[in-house]
């Protein structure tokens, strides 16, 4: 039997990975996936991944590509692959894909959010997945900051890995056409009062080390009132990753969701189950 292309869509809590992408003695999301599927095959079996996440980083919307030889249907693979591995991976589906489809390479673009807990003392079940930040934000300069992310830029400035740093002289241009933030307010018991969570919503044609990451801590710095909106248009002129603050925890990020062209046509009616309400303010959500 000849090998067939899958399409796996899956989601994981990062904590207590290395990260997405394989690496020697670490666990890591891609490693445990590969584990579990030539457990399920009874061979060795490859896999890409549509984005790269670092340590701590989350997902609910990661996309895989491996080949199979698999004699059984789709769901019968997604079953014994959630009974094959941990609680901290959850498997959606998987299809059948065109032979060509690469999970990394077809990809239109990427979506990641990341969320804020303004105040203290977060509940014991968001603590892995928020930002804890207790002072006075302003909402206006955030949003106002995060519209000028939006276009193609050179990244430089919020890249890692070395990537931005004084010897990085190759530009690393992307393109965001989504970059906004949102007011969420989940329904909790009276003990934690008016609740609020900050989201920062972005999505691009490709991201860099860190990049969401830094991207939030210097919009945070401009909604804490320490610099102007204008101070991210000179950190996307500079060119250099040490003009821009260091990146926000990783807990608080997650990879949103993955397009590919066959999902454009119904992209705008779909949207991920949502873990909160969010609230509307004028004409923008902030």
């Amino acid at each position: 039997m000849q090998p067939r292309r899958y399409r796996i869509d899956l989601g994981y809590e990062g904590t207590a990975f290395s990260g997405s992408q394989r690496q020697p003695g670490l666990r890591t999301v891609q490693g445990v996936l590969e584990e579990a599927l030539a457990r399920v095959v009874a061979m060795p079996v490859r896999v890409a991944l549509a984005g790269r996440t670092d340590a701590g980083v989350h997902a609910v919307g990661q996309v895989a590509s491996c080949d199979l030889v698999w004699r059984h249907d789709a769901e019968t693979l997604v079953r014994a692959l959630r009974a094959s591995l941990p609680e901290d991976i959850v498997i959606y589906r998987a299809t059948v894909a065109p032979a060509g489809f690469h999970a990394r390479r077809c990809a239109l673009d990427r979506e990641y959010r990341y969320r804020i807990w303004l105040g203290t003392d977060p509940p014991l079940f968001l603590r892995r997945f928020v930002w804890v930040y207790a002072g006075p934000i302003d909402l206006q300069a955030l949003q106002a900051a995060a519209d000028f992310f939006v276009g193609t830029h050179d990244f430089r400035s919020f890249a890692g890995h070395g990537m931005g740093g004084p010897a990085a002289t190759a530009p690393r241009f992307r393109t965001i056409d989504l970059s906004e933030w949102h007011l969420l307010e989940p329904t909790l018991e009276p003990l934690w009062g008016r609740a609020q969570i900050l989201e920062y919503r972005v999505r691009a044609n490709g991201f860099l080390p860190h990049m969401v990451r830094t991207m939030v801590a210097a919009l945070l710095r401009v909604g804490t009132g320490d610099v102007s909106p204008d101070w991210i248009v000179e950190l996307l002129r500079v060119h250099d990753r040490r003009a821009a603050p260091a990146p926000a925890p990783a807990r608080g990020l997650v990879l949103w969701r993955v397009r590919y062209p066959e999902d454009v046509d119904c992209a705008a009616g779909y949207e991920q189950p949502p873990l909160h309400v969010s609230e509307r303010k004028g004409s923008s959500e902030v």
